[in-house]
């Protein structure tokens, strides 16, 4: 037994374990297929099927499509990867301030998406014999003689009115207060035709919903009774009363009374 082992052990010992051969790989192969892939990807990219065949707007209300296309300088016939130029677009579109962001899509393989989120027009404050109109914030939109049909606003001493920026007024708070009831009038189904900004020390005011139908009180008051609906109530009771002329005041205790003089 110990002479078959120890025979055992020589055969082991003398018996060469053949390797497989390595092969030896390109150390940039790899590297090159990586490259030759992207080339045919931005070949393929540049091609004429990529080229802007339609310009889209979405988002707009104020302006119309064709406007903001024209506005935009977006063209039609170059490459939508590499010749829209998204951010010359959004800089065009920007100067005006009724465009609060702009943003530029793709729809592949030739539709570029220009999607615009326009300030709110709400209120036009009037200045002599122009109208200053102002989205929700007090942005300054736009200035003009002829009539906008928003809700109007007088009373207001304003001391500063630049295109693009908030309006001034030396009333800042009462105005800020006022535009965030104007803000609510859609979803409180109430519309003001006018608000003037009375001349006394609490800076209540007149909120005309017809010309003989007026709300008197401080706008964070009135705001507070239109989210609540008991305006609302009031005003739909005198209007099937057929009492379209009154003054309804809002206290601060939030109480509400109407009287039929103006």
């Amino acid at each position: 037994m110990a002479a078959y082992n120890e025979e055992a052990m020589r055969v082991l010992q003398n018996t060469k374990v053949k390797k497989k051969p390595v092969k030896r790989r390109h150390p940039f192969r790899n590297f090159l297929i990586f490259v030759g892939v992207i080339a045919l990807i931005i070949y393929g990219m540049s091609t004429s099927y990529f080229n802007i065949k339609k310009v889209k707007v979405e988002g707009n209300s104020y302006y119309s499509d064709r406007q903001i296309v024209t506005m935009s300088d977006a063209k039609t016939g170059v490459n939508i990867f590499w010749g829209a130029g998204d951010s010359k677009i959004k800089n065009r579109l920007k100067k005006d301030p009724y465009f609060g962001d702009v943003s530029i899509n793709r729809r592949l393989p030739s539709t570029l998406i220009i999607k615009v989120e326009e300030r709110r027009q709400v209120a036009a404050v009037e200045y002599g014999d122009k109208y200053v109109v102002i989205d929700t914030e007090g942005i300054v939109l736009r200035t003009g003689k002829i009539d906008p049909k928003l809700t109007l606003i007088s009373g207001f001493k304003i001391t500063k009115m630049e295109k693009g920026e908030k309006l001034e007024v030396e009333e800042k708070n009462t105005l800020s207060k006022t535009l965030k009831m104007l803000s609510a009038m859609e979803k409180g189904d109430l519309f003001f035709k006018k608000v003037t900004v009375e001349e006394d020390e609490d800076n209540r005011i007149s909120a005309y919903i017809l010309d003989s139908l007026v709300v008197k009180g401080k706008p964070q008051i009135v705001l507070e009774r239109m989210k609540s609906g008991d305006l609302q109530k009031v005003v739909n009771k005198l209007m099937k009363k057929g009492d379209t002329r009154a003054t309804i005041a809002v206290d601060d205790n939030n109480f509400i009374t109407f009287s039929p003089d103006i």
